[in-house]
């Protein structure tokens, strides 16, 4: 396939070039039973991806490439009951969830560390050219999690919810930069003096010791955002105002900043109100009370999905099936049974 330099690769010519590669035996996985290694298309840029399986239901990936020409991918993301941790250890790249928690549109730079948990959303990337990108994973199973078998009352809030097994929206958050704890554990990692099963306990303990500093770090976080937050009786009543606006206006919604006017605050209190009050973004909670008519309108029967899809506001059936399939696990129609 003849490349144009100048132009952005999108998802149909970036799924193009890798099904080329693999045809044509160039970008094979290469490893042992629990560490293994690929390749990115050379037509692509240079660098791999390394996984190592550390134990059931906890891995390590390894990410380290360079793109020729700029990438923006657009695929719809299903992931597994699993914690997701990010360490980004050089380049910058941006990337939109739409309608997930805290995060929905984000650069994530170099030196920054994230916890992540993705059950179903649409991910657009954005990957700039001729820069060096490298970064850390840790995939930890929800169940491994639970596996430590003590409660997790001091743990931060959405973390305890996970492991308690309750249902939680798809979420994003950007912590501090990397402190010199995980710097150093990070640098053990990727310059881990052992082989075989030593190197498996010994990575094991590293990653362990990561998540432990992360979670601390996000308590951090939660306990100063707490208290730098005032809200008066007036911000309360005003906050408490835009939820009944959203109920009562799910058609045609206003946006942040009219929503903002409307009820006499600012859209940064507003916002922050919203998740500190409510534990959850305007976007997410005109999602739950939109699913949550939705659900009342489909067991009138007389209406059609399509009329449905209008009356709590989506534009088209389509958009309307995949937020509600995304929202309750299953389609409108089989919803109706």
């Amino acid at each position: 396939m003849l490349l144009d330099t100048a132009r952005t690769i999108a998802q149909t010519e970036y799924d193009a070039l890798w099904q080329e590669a693999e045809e044509c035996g160039e970008v094979p996985w290469q490893g042992n039973d629990f560490e293994r290694r690929q390749a990115i298309p050379k037509q692509l840029g240079q660098g791999e991806l390394q996984i190592v399986d550390l134990y059931p239901g906890l891995s390590i990936y390894i990410n380290s490439h360079l793109f020729w020409r700029p990438v923006r991918l657009d695929y719809h993301c299903i992931g597994d009951e699993v914690l997701l941790s990010n360490f980004y250890l050089a380049g910058d790249r941006r990337i939109i969830n739409p309608g997930i928690q805290f995060e929905e549109d984000r650069v994530e730079s170099t030196g920054e560390t994230c916890l992540c948990y993705i059950k179903e959303v649409r991910a657009i990337e954005y990957f700039p050219a001729e820069q060096t990108l490298k970064n850390v994973g840790i995939i930890i199973d929800l169940e491994r999690l639970r596996s430590f078998g003590m409660t997790w009352d001091n743990a931060p809030s959405f973390i305890k919810s996970l492991t308690e097994g309750k249902s939680a929206q798809s979420f994003h958050q950007t912590l501090k930069r990397s402190t010199p704890a995980m710097q150093q554990a990070l640098q053990q990692i990727l310059n881990c003096p052992y082989q075989g099963v030593f190197k498996r306990m010994y990575l094991e303990g590293k990653v362990l010791e990561l998540l432990v500093l992360q979670f601390d770090q996000l308590l951090e976080k939660q306990k100063q955002s707490s208290s730098t937050l005032s809200f008066h009786s007036t911000d309360i009543e005003r906050l408490h105002l835009a939820k009944t606006i959203l109920q009562q206006q799910l058609e045609h919604p206003p946006s942040l900043l009219e929503l903002a006017k409307l009820v006499g605050l600012n859209d940064f209190k507003l916002k922050q109100g919203f998740r500190h009050l409510f534990g959850t973004t305007v976007f997410g909670y005109l999602q739950t009370c939109r699913m949550e008519q939705a659900q009342q309108l489909l067991s009138d029967r007389s209406l059609s999905i399509a009329e449905v899809a209008q009356r709590v506001g989506y534009a088209s059936p389509s958009q309307f099936c995949h937020a509600f399939k995304q929202y309750i696990g299953m389609t409108p129609s089989n919803y109706r049974g």
